[in-house]
């Protein structure tokens, strides 16, 4: 199926869908990021600060979460543009690995944090409105699942994934970067407009 797209010197720019999804969810996933350490590093345990925050981790996770789930639908939809013939070997390696990672983080992400607070026993709201607990999660951990399987799952989403989300996002932003100021140019694709 062939895309909304914008044309520049014969090559093609992601459609205005993608383009909005995209700043969308990167602005959202720095905010979150953010919260994330203001709560669990910053903001006295049990105080009244870090339950707000909390709750709009929540809120904002499972918005995430729905975006990536349109964003994912929309990409199988319409095919995103090919980087230019000339882009090197390692560049288009590197690219994809980028994005298969992202991709994968944004999913696990989410949902390694509805495990969290589904495990906690307490009611889930999403912006004020109740939430449901993720389908299964107390047949894979229990009913009454152990305060070692809770710290171990907390543990695997506040370090090991969001480590891996930063470096990646790290490594993502230098390839743009380096496709910006030394290889063939791309950035201009995800802008507003198509314009370079």
């Amino acid at each position: 199926m062939t895309s909304p797209r914008w044309e520049h010197g014969g090559e093609r720019g992601y459609n205005t869908a993608a383009i909005t999804l995209h700043w969308l969810i990167a602005l959202a996933i720095i905010i979150q990021v953010f919260l994330g350490w203001w709560m669990n590093e910053w903001a006295p345990d049990h105080s009244p600060i870090q339950a707000q925050i909390k709750t709009v981790h929540i809120s904002l996770g499972i918005t995430i979460f729905l975006l990536v789930l349109l964003r994912i639908a929309i990409r199988l939809i319409w095919r995103p543009p090919p980087l230019p013939a000339t882009t090197p070997g390692w560049a288009k390696a590197g690219a994809m690995a980028s994005h298969t990672v992202f991709y994968f983080l944004m999913v696990l992400l989410p949902l390694s944090g509805w495990t969290i607070v589904s495990l906690g026993g307490h009611p889930i709201h999403f912006w004020g409105l109740p939430w449901p607990q993720l389908p299964g999660v107390h047949a894979v951990f229990g009913q009454h699942p152990s305060k070692a399987t809770r710290e171990a799952v907390a543990h695997t989403h506040v370090f090991i994934l969001i480590w891996i989300l930063v470096i990646n996002l790290a490594l993502h932003i230098l390839g743009a970067l380096w496709h910006q100021l030394a290889g063939p140019k791309v950035f201009w694709r995800m802008l507003p407009g198509g314009a370079r």
